[in-house]
């Protein structure tokens, strides 16, 4: 069984109010199980290699919803977790531990 992995998030979320949940070595293999912990939208998107944001390939997660695992679209270095812009709430995301 995978080590589980459980981050607050920030928000309300923003351009810049995220949290990087792998690295240029992690990235390929994506993040297993990502599940919204927390009381508040949250979205799973990438970040090309110039750590500009992509807007491809983001997926939104409702309070109490998972997936089974999400990927970066191509050309994506590093996956990362933002919260819905106009909630106040909790964010948290659980996901297996990215092992490289």
């Amino acid at each position: 069984m995978a080590d589980r992995t459980t981050v607050s998030v920030p928000c309300p979320g923003d351009l810049e109010n995220y949290v990087r949940l792998t690295n240029e070595v992690t990235t390929p293999f994506g993040i297993g199980h990502p599940a919204n912990t927390g009381d508040c939208k949250l979205s799973l998107g990438a970040l090309d290699q110039a750590g500009q944001r992509m807007f491809t390939g983001v997926v939104d997660l409702l309070p109490g919803q998972s997936i089974d695992r999400y990927h970066a679209p191509a050309g994506g270095a590093v996956i990362f977790v933002e919260c819905s812009l106009s909630c106040e709430g909790r964010g948290a995301l659980t996901y297996d531990t990215p092992n490289s």
